[in-house]
């Protein structure tokens, strides 16, 4: 049986790379380019690049590479973590309920919003001495 720790960064690993493949697709597919010139439209067009962008960094903070700790400290403690996967989740669900496959962006939404619910639960409600060990196993 996996641990807790293992099925939090198995699921930061799958849900990063979910979005990278979303933002992806989502430029492969030229949706961003037929959409409608409106405040939406600059919405679609940039929010791909953000989804791939933010995808790297959450695989890359999951890794531990020494600059995501330099440079995103705030991906290196339970409350920045926790608070950074529900943004993402509410960026997932956003962009793909405009696309065709709305029931992708709740699923990868909810996979984030219910690991940022427990990194903030882990912050918030968590024993300090087990908590400092859970913070070095993470990064």
């Amino acid at each position: 049986m996996p641990s807790t720790l293992e099925l939090i960064k198995w699921s930061n690993l799958i849900s990063s790379i979910m979005l990278i493949l979303i933002g992806v697709t989502q430029i492969i597919s030229l949706t961003i380019i037929f959409s409608s010139f409106s405040f939406s439209f600059f919405m679609s067009f940039f929010l791909p690049f953000f989804l791939i962008l933010f995808g790297v960094m959450l695989f890359a903070s999951g890794q531990k590479m020494e600059f995501m700790d330099n440079n995103f400290r705030f991906l290196s403690s339970l409350l920045g973590r926790g608070l950074f996967n529900i943004y993402l989740a509410s960026l997932a669900v956003y962009q793909l309920s405009n696309a065709a496959s709305d029931i992708i962006g709740f699923i990868i939404g909810a996979m984030l919003f219910l690991t940022g619910g427990f990194y903030l639960i882990l912050h918030f409600c968590g024993n300090r001495e087990e908590l400092t060990a859970y913070k070095q196993q993470l990064g």
